[in-house]
């Protein structure tokens, strides 16, 4: 029996290392997700696109995160001018967060180097501006959502994706909150799904 036991540990064990949790943020201004690539961020991503868009979370002992891209390892940060750049090293004050949940269950990240300095973005996907989050809130609004994958899968891109068609591009926003709402449903419900 002890022996059983001890093969499920160590097959549970091995099962939690060969995965990794990645998010993809959902911005509600640009009503598409938040993607990196070079040295640039923004708010025009699909969510298909797992290569620019899937993020992992890292937790520093102080409660704050880094938004670290899946795929490159480049972090998103703030530069000495409050604008958002790519950066190879994390580790400066600037490419560390704060995540806040608003009344509404959008989350924010606001950023540990200056208080009151969000992350976000516009209708166009551009960043925005901190100085309007007071006039703009739903702009600096953002939708996580969760996936597993595993570690094989993390550092290699899909090979199915297909640039989106110009006539694919224009889909409705009543189908666009519909597509946001059911991947939104299916990340909550992964997450309270009983295990095997």
């Amino acid at each position: 029996m002890r022996r059983i036991l001890t093969s499920f540990w160590l097959l549970s064990l091995t099962s939690v290392a060969e995965s990794a949790t990645v998010w993809q943020l959902y911005n509600h201004c640009s009503s598409a997700f938040v993607q990196s690539y070079m040295r640039h961020a923004n708010a025009r991503g699909h969510q298909t696109s797992h290569c620019l868009t899937d993020f992992l979370m890292q937790l520093d002992s102080h409660g704050r995160l880094q938004l670290e891209n899946a795929m490159t390892g480049k972090f998103v940060c703030f530069n000495k001018r409050q604008r958002l750049t790519i950066r190879s090293e994390g580790s400066d004050e600037k490419c560390f967060f704060r995540e806040r949940l608003t009344p509404n269950g959008y989350t924010e990240f606001e950023s540990a180097w200056r208080p009151l300095l969000f992350l976000g973005f516009n209708r166009k996907g551009r960043f925005q501006d901190p100085s309007q989050y007071k006039w703009k809130r739903r702009c600096f609004s953002f939708t996580k959502l969760r996936r597993e994958i595993s570690s094989t899968a993390l550092k290699h891109c899909s090979l199915r994706e297909n640039p989106p068609l110009r006539s694919q591009q224009r889909v409705s926003e009543a189908d666009r909150q519909r597509a946001m709402y059911d991947a939104v449903r299916e990340s909550l419900l992964s997450e309270i799904r009983a295990l095997p």
